[in-house]
């Protein structure tokens, strides 16, 4: 983690002395290979930041989708958290892929919130897991559907900017599921008709 902060504040510096506006495809041949100092120029370096917060976004979401598809007792609650396995599973290989092929830092490590937020759903049951997971997920996917919409327009990197524009739908489709399952959760605790929020 500590060499993943290092490279972006050697990015930073670098990008102070340089003007150059080569894509991150164009290797910088004054780094080695390996030395995670590849995507120098500073029009790849928001795409850099970028594609760290999406990998460590999909790496969360597939995580956390994991624990609840197991413990879930709710089949709309178990359903969703499994289309977040295979959807986010999907989208983290290709972002992998284009990583690699652009020479940029891939880091998937969960971000502090998401082990919090991991710790908590493997100790919750019944009704709080699956409250607690749809919060969430309704909240991950507001940021992400922003910054994705935001990324599809301003990529610097056309690569960068064609995988946001293409995943976006994906995630605007789960924001609106969440956003469904979120509200009869809280129907139901509010009314204390329906206990499991489940149905069409």
């Amino acid at each position: 983690m500590k060499h993943s902060l290092f490279a972006l504040l050697i990015l930073g510096l670098i990008s102070f002395g340089c003007t150059s506006t080569n894509k991150a495809s164009t290797p910088d041949t004054t780094a080695q290979p390996n030395s995670g100092a590849a995507a120098s120029s500073p029009s790849t370096n928001s795409d850099q930041d970028f594609v760290t917060r999406a990998a460590q976004g999909n790496s969360a979401e597939i995580e956390l989708g994991k624990i609840v598809a197991a413990k879930s007792k709710n089949p709309s609650v178990k359903q969703f958290a499994q289309m977040m396995v295979k959807d986010h599973t999907t989208a983290l290989n290709e972002l992998q892929e284009l990583a690699q092929s652009k020479n940029l830092n891939f880091n998937d490590d969960l971000p502090d919130a998401a082990k919090a937020l991991q710790a908590k759903l493997s100790s919750d049951t019944g009704k709080q897991l699956d409250k607690d997971y749809m919060d969430s997920m309704v909240e991950d996917h507001q940021k992400d559907v922003q910054e994705f919409t935001d990324k599809s327009e301003t990529a610097k990197d056309p690569d960068v900017k064609q995988w946001a524009g293409k995943t976006l739908p994906t995630l605007q489709k789960h924001l609106e599921k969440a956003q469904q399952i979120d509200a009869k959760l809280n129907k139901g605790k509010a009314v204390g008709s329906s206990p499991s929020g489940d149905g069409q």
